[in-house]
């Protein structure tokens, strides 16, 4: 109604109005509206859900988690949360099932994996992206948009001239202004960027990889899609004439055939191209090296470090799920379930002309002579079991008396730190230092709280690092006293230890 009362006011002031456009982005807005990233955006405790997902699934490597950790984790936030006085009544368990019947989440059951995984859905990644956004808003034209958006339009319109002088003269034009570059870089005269426009910059890039990284959930998503609509295509398709068939079993990959297929293969050449992959990786690594780097912050760091790996690890997951739906194309055309699923079909539209053909002979509301006995099971997930608990069954409460042992407590510890390593100490350690710097490597804890354990407190170290620390692609030389009174030392990878992650050490 507010839409007719909008359209006939400006048409009464002779503005014109498409009414079909408006008409066509109100149909879109109200679809979108109902989508899981909006509903996430709108719901009651959109705060809490996208500050526990954003936390599990967005910071750091672990972009995968499997069920056991996800709870553990989900625990902890769910407390933390509690104390603030959020009114969270559920379990974890809960709040995971219910996160993913909303869309929010996505689970899987990867090969020769002892438990399920959960990651975020698209829907749930575009949200965590928009909220992002949101609080880091960026300025309304920086100099580095304008600018990639300027070069984009000269090489569009050079690309599409069919003019040979026109493309001689840009050209030269271009070479041109590379001797002169060259000319002022020999005479000494070198030119940066200044310190505000590179980070500028460094975070427009970060924006747009980020950007490109969401775009694999949908492409996963459209493949999926593909896969479907194949498998539909070819159960209802008319015997062999179908063509869809009939390239399956020519051994054609059709999901590789497709637009979104030809657009993935031709990422995946560019990304996996050696000489091209040599050089971003190295470009990537100057950045970072560079002096304005450091007045990014560690997440935008650890971004630009982990791009390169980032963009692979998406990649070849795409490209896994592509393989696999083609070969589960093959197999399930060779397969009896094809032609199962091709019976069940002729069946069920023989049924369904029957009852058109009863049509005139038996109304709507009589009453047949005829009872369906129907089976049904109760299938739940492995994640919605819940663990016996042993202190609810009471024990036997009679003790009898054990002889006395003459075993020193200080023995039985000191075997103790023989036998094992002391991770309880590490982490209380690296909390002491943390609490005087903001990031710490393995070998600065070192150089604060000495190795107590020798060898087997450097590998604890290095254990926590690549579970709770900050990758790097460099390498630091940690040095430490062993049991035997003689210092060592070794090369070993670097790691930050950060506050933003030191919840997680427990």
């Amino acid at each position: 109604m507010l839409d007719c009362f909008w359209l006939g006011s400006l048409k009464r002031e002779g503005i014109s109005v498409s009414q079909e456009g408006v008409i066509g982005l109100y149909s879109d807005l109200s679809e979108l509206r109902e989508s899981p990233r909006w509903k996430l955006l709108r719901a009651d405790k959109a705060p809490v859900v996208l500050a526990c997902l954003s936390v599990l699934f967005s910071v750091g490597p672990d972009r995968v988690l499997p069920t056991s950790a996800l709870h553990e984790r989900l625990t902890r936030q769910i407390g933390l949360l509690r104390s603030l006085g959020c009114d969270l009544p559920q379990t974890p368990q809960q709040y995971v099932i219910e996160w993913l019947n909303a869309g929010w989440l996505r689970r899987d059951f990867p090969d020769e994996s002892a438990e399920e995984v959960f990651e975020l859905s698209t829907d749930g990644a575009e949200a965590l992206r928009v909220v992002t956004r949101m609080l880091r808003p960026r300025s309304a034209a920086t100099e580095s948009r304008l600018a990639s958006v300027l070069r984009l339009i000269q090489d569009l319109a050079a690309a599409t001239n069919a003019s040979p002088q026109a493309r001689i003269d840009r050209l030269l034009e271009e070479r041109a202004r590379i001797d002169e570059e060259i000319d002022a870089v020999r005479s000494g005269r070198i030119t940066t960027l200044e310190p505000q426009r590179a980070r500028e910059r460094a975070r427009e890039a970060i924006m747009q990889g980020e950007d490109l990284i969401g775009d694999f959930d949908r492409v996963r998503d459209e493949f999926s899609a593909i896969n479907q609509r194949l498998r539909r295509e070819l159960v209802e398709g008319d015997g062999s004439k179908g063509e869809v068939l009939a390239n399956v079993f020519d051994g054609i990959d059709v999901i590789r055939q497709t637009e979104a297929g030809k657009a993935f293969d031709a990422f995946w050449r560019l990304l996996t191209n050696p000489v091209e992959a040599a050089r971003f990786e190295e470009a990537l690594r100057q950045v970072v090296a560079r002096a304005f780097a450091s007045e990014l912050d560690n997440e935008e760091r650890r971004f630009l470090l982990r791009f390169k790996s980032r963009l692979l690890e998406q990649t070849n997951k795409i490209n896994v799920v592509q393989s696999s739906f083609a070969s589960s194309l093959q197999s399930f055309v060779r397969s009896r379930e094809f032609s199962e699923h091709r019976r069940i079909l002729r069946l069920l539209r023989e049924a369904q002309q029957g009852a058109l053909s009863l049509i005139p002979s038996v109304k709507l509301n009589q009453r047949l002579d005829f009872q369906l006995d129907r089976t049904s099971a109760a299938v739940k997930s492995v994640s919605q079991w819940y663990l016996h608990d042993p202190s609810k069954t009471a024990g036997s409460a009679q003790m009898e008396d054990a002889q006395a042992s003459d075993a020193r407590i200080e023995d039985i510890q000191a075997h103790i730190r023989r036998s094992e390593i002391d991770v309880r100490s590490l982490k209380r350690h690296i909390r002491h230092v943390l609490a005087e710097v903001s990031q710490a490597s393995i070998s600065q804890v070192l150089h604060v709280c000495p190795a107590e354990q020798g060898l087997g407190s450097v590998i604890g170290y290095i254990q926590l690092a690549v579970r709770h620390g900050v990758a790097t692609q460099q390498r630091e030389s940690v040095r430490w006293q062993g049991l035997d009174g003689i210092w060592r030392r070794a090369d070993a990878p670097l790691f930050y230890f950060t506050r933003e992650r030191l919840h997680e050490l427990g």
